[in-house]
């Protein structure tokens, strides 16, 4: 993923967006690897699926209902982009859903191939959200 990291970019949504999604990226890889050759229960490789439901969670929810409808109240026409974002957050919402169910069955191998498909298709999200961002960013430093 990319890394914008420059004096006081947390400060900013932007900032923390970008941030948050590399702290859920280093969470993905530490599922991931949790997961490798599972084939059984594992208590490692579900509580590192647990760290990330949660901190997904969190993510969508201050996404949802913090960041997004701040932005589309000032800027009526990114809001079919953020309500896409927000169906995509759904639909991941769904799949971990669907992941605990496979985890509850049993079957880490397929769980695993599950969080393995919710990390790339988190991964495409984040960069289409990270570059809205940095086009909202631009516009703000531009009309300074």
């Amino acid at each position: 993923m990319s890394s914008d990291k420059s004096p006081g970019t947390e400060d900013t949504v932007k900032g923390q967006v970008f941030a948050e999604h590399r702290r859920l990226d280093v969470l993905f890889v530490e599922a991931r690897d949790a997961f490798e050759g599972k084939k059984e229960g594992s208590d490692s490789a579900l509580e590192a699926f647990h760290a990330l439901r949660e901190a997904l969670e969190t993510h969508f929810d201050q996404e949802d209902r913090l960041y997004y409808p701040a932005i589309w109240a000032l800027r009526q026409d990114l809001k079919t982009g953020l309500r896409e974002f927000v169906s995509e957050h759904e639909k991941f919402r769904n799949q971990l859903e669907h992941i605990d169910a496979v985890l509850a069955r049993g079957d880490f191998e397929a769980g695993g191939r599950a969080i393995d498909a919710l990390a790339g298709e988190f991964g495409r999200h984040e960069v289409r959200e990270e570059s809205m961002l940095r086009g909202l960013s631009r516009e703000l430093e531009d009309a300074d």
